[in-house]
């Protein structure tokens, strides 16, 4: 081999080299361009839930209003408002009752839509 062919196999190494680098740096920014979407699309998504969920607690507010309004004119004055609240005291006593088993559902929904979103 001559010293000319060994420098020229040199500069075809470095030029690997060169070439390896760019891709792993083009990985690793498609990879975070990835991530970066994935977590925009998840803050949306939040977003728009707590925007979902105000609203429903408004109307739900209002709708037990004028159901007890409603209930307080057909049995009576403070009847409708008592109604109203044990129900939602027993809604609220279930609901705390069966907490373990709402955060589990609640994390494997969670686990689905991010599996969903990695596909």
């Amino acid at each position: 081999m001559s010293l000319k062919s060994s420098i020229g196999d040199l500069f075809k190494l470095g030029e690997i080299k060169d070439s390896v680098i760019s891709l792993i740096e083009a990985k690793f920014e498609l990879k975070k361009i990835e991530i970066q979407e994935k977590a925009e699309r998840g803050v949306a998504e939040l977003i728009f839930t707590i925007l979902l969920l105000i609203l429903g607690s408004t109307v739900l507010v209002f709708v037990l209003i004028l159901a007890a309004f409603g209930l307080n004119v057909w049995l009576g004055e403070p009847y409708g408002y008592v109604t109203i609240l044990v129900l939602l005291l027993i809604t609220f006593a279930v609901v705390y009752k069966k907490k373990r088993e709402i955060k589990e559902m609640i994390t494997e929904t969670i686990q689905k839509e991010m599996d969903a979103m990695d596909s």
